[in-house]
């Protein structure tokens, strides 16, 4: 069997470029078929959600700046962006500003004797030791004091655990309607929590003489209090005992006092 002619023999180049050049003239028919224009797309062919934050080039949104410096105006109309607009979930904080933007807090303070003096933008914080608590109370009215057996419950403050203090109160006695020649003697006790050696007693005579019936002194007392884990209650007591003289009619003893009490576990 014989071939024609113009099978057996090779092509020559002019044949194979117009051979290619068709070929890729249908190909570009092909592409150009399935292109889209410019400015063909809109809202209509885009689907809701389908556009998220990976998708758009970062600073690429926005007012633009030409390298002559000018200022190519925003592409998004005031107001035109709104929640409805955005995937849930899609802006965090790589696409936010976090110069106008404030980061979850996720840092705290590894001690509690420490408090957050500052929060970075990122949510990181810095602590410093905290100022010790201070606690404080005061009478409201004086009390009376009439028994040298039973003592009379001044004031009382409970104070948080975890901490050790020292205390400090200041009972204030007055003593009237006395006789001359009574001897009053006052003892009060501030004791802070359980622990028995955190107290402190102190005693003040008042000698009535003839003429002077109505006296008043101060008593400062001071106690240690250690740590404990549980809230602790600090109280304040007086008891009174008239001695010489007539025993009646027994003298007035009012006890008014103030209170306050320091936190020292960061001192320890």
């Amino acid at each position: 069997m014989h071939l024609p002619s113009v099978l057996r023999r090779r092509p020559s180049a002019p044949l194979v470029i117009s051979i290619v050049a068709l070929v890729m003239s249908l190909g570009g028919v092909g592409y150009a078929a399935v292109s889209l224009p410019a400015n063909s797309v809109g809202t209509a062919q885009i689907r809701n959600n389908a556009v998220t934050y990976t998708k758009i080039n970062p600073d690429s949104v926005g007012r633009v700046r030409l390298a002559d410096g000018g200022v190519i105006t925003s592409k998004l109309a005031n107001n035109s962006v709104s929640y409805q607009k955005i995937q849930p979930g899609a802006v965090g904080h790589v696409r936010a500003n976090l110069d106008q933007l404030q980061a979850r807090v996720t840092g705290t303070c590894s001690s509690t004797n420490q408090a957050i003096t500052a929060i970075s933008r990122t949510g990181t914080t810095t602590c410093a030791s905290a100022p010790p608590l201070e606690f404080g109370a005061a009478t409201t009215a004086p009390v009376t004091v009439s028994s040298d057996t039973a003592a009379a419950s001044i004031l009382t403050k409970p104070l948080p655990g975890g901490s050790s203090y020292v205390a400090f109160a200041t009972p204030y006695v007055q003593v009237t309607n006395g006789q001359a020649g009574q001897q009053v003697n006052v003892s009060c006790t501030l004791a802070v929590g359980p622990a028995t050696t955190a107290t402190q007693t102190r005693t003040v005579s008042i000698q009535l003489g003839s003429t002077l019936r109505a006296q008043a002194t101060s008593i400062p007392l001071v106690v240690t209090a250690p740590s404990s884990t549980n809230a602790v209650t600090a109280s304040l007591s007086c008891t009174r005992t008239v001695l010489g003289g007539t025993p009646t009619p027994a003298p007035t003893v009012n006890v008014s006092a103030s209170f306050n009490a320091l936190q020292t576990q960061s001192n320890n």
